[in-house]
């Protein structure tokens, strides 16, 4: 234990970074489950410690920590799973590989979307084309078709290689936004977005690909989206969580656009509400009965005196 105790730590944001590259060499399974361990023990510590320069290092480690994790963890990367796993979902119109005109088109259509999408549909197309190319007798119609794929597989070898996957932003399942406070200014946009993805989308993020905002010449809600978290997301210096574990209005303002950096933290934070709901409800019920329980203590006095004058009477 003292071993570890010397290699791994959570003193301050340095000893966290430190730990982190050492565990690059042990397998994920290992590195979860230390990191969470670090966490937990991290918090413990902060509750025994007054000293409030040590208290920041603390929390610094803590954090640096629990963005790895969410980087890490691969439930923070899946997109929420819609509720009817028999919904069809549209196709998004356009898609080909022809020729490399059509290749062309695609790979325009498909900018702006999600990393994952274009990743996919890409690949849905090659392999497609590649079923369609056996069975073509046409030289020309071969050539071209051949051209689409050369131009989607460059595109695939170009995606790798700028690692666009990274670039993914997962949707947050729309009864956990609804749980959560609205940012301190409403944007229309993202109201209407939500909306959206509520109702007409009915929580399924693949419906937002084929559909689009009100406003006549709107690009589909899944790049309108992207657009915005673009411009939403800060850099690693900007707290996403107050003091309080809230989330802060940066943050709460990419919520409303379907996305967190650190989903794991905002679920802890939707259960310690319901929590509190949870202990409110009951503190309202104890003042009842005990305000209850008064009243009938009150009122047996008051009945007795009735008992009392009763027997007075009957004794004239």
């Amino acid at each position: 234990m003292a071993k570890e105790e010397s290699k791994y730590g959570f003193k301050d944001k340095a000893k966290a970074e430190e730990s982190l590259e050492l565990l690059k060499s042990e397998d994920h399974k290992y590195q979860l489950l230390t990191v969470r361990g670090l966490i937990g023990r991290a918090k413990r510590v902060l509750t025994l410690t007054k000293a409030e320069d040590k208290i920041n290092n603390i929390k610094a480690a803590i954090e640096t920590f629990e963005r790895w994790l969410e980087a890490n963890n691969t439930s923070s990367t899946k997109n929420a799973k819609p509720k009817d796993t028999d919904d069809k979902v549209e196709t998004v119109p356009g898609l080909g590989f022809k020729d490399k005109e059509a290749a062309e088109k695609t790979l325009s259509i498909l900018e702006g979307r999600d990393p994952d999408y274009q990743k996919l549909a890409v690949k849905g197309l090659i392999g497609s084309a590649k079923r369609v190319i056996p069975a073509t007798k046409n030289e020309d119609k071969l050539k071209s078709i051949k051209q689409a794929v050369a131009l989607f597989e460059d595109f695939l070898d170009r995606f790798d290689r700028e690692q666009r996957g990274k670039q993914n932003m997962p949707y947050l399942p729309i009864d956990l936004i609804r749980q959560l406070p609205t940012p301190a200014q409403s944007d229309k946009l993202a109201v209407e977005f939500l909306n959206c993805y509520e109702t007409p989308a009915k929580g399924n993020y693949k419906h937002l690909r084929t559909k689009a905002p009100e406003a006549e010449g709107s690009k589909t809600w899944d790049i309108v989206r992207n657009a915005k978290l673009q411009a939403l997301k800060p850099d690693s210096s900007v707290k996403l969580f107050d003091q309080d574990g809230k989330p802060t209005d940066v943050h709460l303002k990419m919520i409303q656009w379907a996305f967190s950096p650190q989903v794991e933290k905002l679920k802890s934070y939707v259960s310690s509400l319901g929590r509190k709901d949870k202990s409110t409800q009951s503190s309202s019920a104890r003042k009842r009965t005990h305000s209850s329980s008064s009243s009938s203590e009150e009122e047996k006095p008051k009945k007795d005196s009735k008992k009392d004058n009763g027997h007075k009477k009957s004794r004239k």
